[in-house]
């Protein structure tokens, strides 16, 4: 009897309508803005035609791309070599092999058009590479769900077998994992996410979208009857006070849509997101627009955020920020968000996900010349921009600006200030945690036997202080403190003996 996926195998036949509509959409959404202007402008029917005409074979070349492609694409498992193997291309030919001992993780996702025709799409991804992880997108639920059983045997064959070659030689403290539990996000916990967070990003999204547009349509237009309106419109006030509140009206009107985005994007990218502790790992489903399934392992995750501010910790809103083990041109696409957890659900995912206990460490702050630093860029220019325009501009009101200057310079100083002093790095025997952050709080939690190296750099500006700057790098990203003196040096050599001696599983 042959072991499971031993041959050489295709997706499922229907896998073909996903293939054909992926390379349809993505060939034709370059293509948007012609296609509002033939449907607006003055376009004669002999063009119509044509265009039709056009995109009717434009679309049976990329149907035949697509029976080709779905041919091609075979995978297999590779029992004698220990290998995943995936020949896939239509003009030329590709052959990716993965051992055992490379795949990271194993996990699902489904777009809306998956979960329509019924398939899932497996992605597999691996350490040591810079390529994009591979992805099976047309798998039937019993295949994919057998797909990721097999791999992930392979996985923890080889986790469990250099854990039993380690328990040999070491008496270190193991883990303990807390009692099972589950998280899920509820429609009040995506709302409450969506106004508490992101306060800016649903108005630069908003931005970005109309200079889009403006940037589509201005080579086809050229009158801009609009802008002539507008400037038009504004000409009708009598005084300044009252264009400014039109203008402040106007900026309020943006800013609650972008709330109002911010909390769409919210509800699709956590939609009905469920967290589940199982014995080996934490267990993540999220997603409407693509569904995400995906298993964190506590040895694949390098860097833990705790993220929060006032508002949300009012709420007991938490977010975990997972930086995964990955390649260096990948770091950021290989995080991973948790929101809406409660304070006991995210210590209890830290704890979980760390292999030792957190304890009190020695607390390092960067030396006042960071703060004075930052003063200085953000108060000087701004005083010698104003200088500059008292003496250009005559009618200029110079009790007015340096009202105004005055209390920039106070609120920036006591920002600044509140900033330095929440700025922080304690090392402790197994753990290095970085805080920073005055409304946004981030803390960062690196496990001290998971760091790479630490590089230690100097400028010249900073030797007279005896001054450095330390980055951490990891196998998902780096962390960087700036300003600290000489002496932490000596914590850094006790850093890389801590890195060097250690025996326990990284990634």
């Amino acid at each position: 009897m042959s072991k499971a996926f031993s041959q050489p195998e295709r997706q499922s036949s229907i896998g073909i309508i996903l293939i054909f509509l992926s390379a349809l959409y993505k060939s034709l959404r370059g293509l948007w803005a012609i296609a509002v202007y033939a449907l607006l402008g003055k376009t004669s029917q002999f063009n119509y035609t044509y265009i039709v005409l056009g995109l009717t074979v434009f679309a049976l070349l990329i149907l035949v791309f697509s029976i080709l492609s779905y041919r091609n694409f075979l995978f297999y498992i590779n029992y004698e070599d220990d290998e995943f193997v995936l020949n896939k291309g239509v003009f030329s030919s590709e052959n990716i092999t993965i051992s055992f001992d490379k795949i990271q993780q194993v996990y699902f996702k489904r777009s809306i058009i998956q979960r329509m025709i019924g398939v899932y799409s497996v992605v597999i991804e691996s350490a040591g590479s810079s390529e994009k992880e591979i992805e099976i997108k047309a798998l039937s639920e019993e295949k994919a769900v057998l797909l990721q059983k097999k791999l992930h045997s392979f996985i923890s064959e080889e986790h469990e077998q250099e854990e039993s070659e380690l328990s040999t030689d070491t008496t270190s403290e193991k883990r303990v994992s807390p009692t099972y539990w589950e998280h899920r996000l509820t429609f009040t916990d995506l709302l409450k996410l969506g106004i508490t967070s992101n306060y800016f990003r649903g108005f630069g999204l908003i931005l970005i979208f109309f200079s889009s547009l403006y940037n589509q349509f201005s080579d086809l237009f050229t009158e801009n009857e609009y802008a002539d309106e507008a400037a038009n419109y504004l000409n009708t006030f009598q005084s300044v006070g009252e264009i400014v509140m039109v203008l402040l009206f106007m900026f309020v009107a943006v800013f609650l849509v972008g709330i109002v985005v911010s909390i769409i994007e919210i509800f699709i990218k956590y939609f009905e997101l469920k967290l589940t502790q199982s014995k080996d790992s934490l267990e993540l489903e999220m997603g409407l627009k693509t569904n995400t399934k995906v298993s964190l392992r506590p040895h694949r995750v390098q860097i833990l955020r705790l993220i929060t501010n006032p508002i949300q910790r009012k709420l007991n809103l938490y977010q975990l920020q997972l930086s995964l083990t990955s390649s260096t041109e990948t770091h950021k696409k290989n995080r991973i968000n948790i929101p809406g957890l409660s304070w006991d659900k995210a210590k209890k995912a830290s704890r979980f996900l760390h292999q030792h206990e957190r304890k009190e460490g020695v607390i390092y702050k960067p030396h006042k010349i960071w703060l004075y630093r930052r003063l200085f860029w953000g108060i000087v220019p701004l005083l010698i921009a104003a200088v500059v325009l008292s003496f250009i501009f005559d009618d200029l009101h110079i009790p007015v600006l340096s009202i105004f200057i005055l209390i920039y310079v106070v609120l920036f100083f006591i920002y600044q200030r509140k900033v330095y002093q929440k700025m922080q790095l304690e090392i402790s025997e197994e753990f290095l945690v970085k805080s920073t952050g005055l409304w946004s709080k981030v803390q960062v939690e690196i496990e001290t036997f998971k760091l790479q190296s630490i590089s230690v750099s100097q400028p010249v500006w900073l030797r007279r202080r005896k001054l450095v700057n330390i980055t951490f790098h990891t196998a998902s990203g780096d962390v960087s403190f700036p300003l600290v003196s000489e002496e932490f040096v000596k914590q850094v050599n006790y850093l890389l003996y801590k890195i060097e001696t250690s025996t326990n599983e990284w990634m």
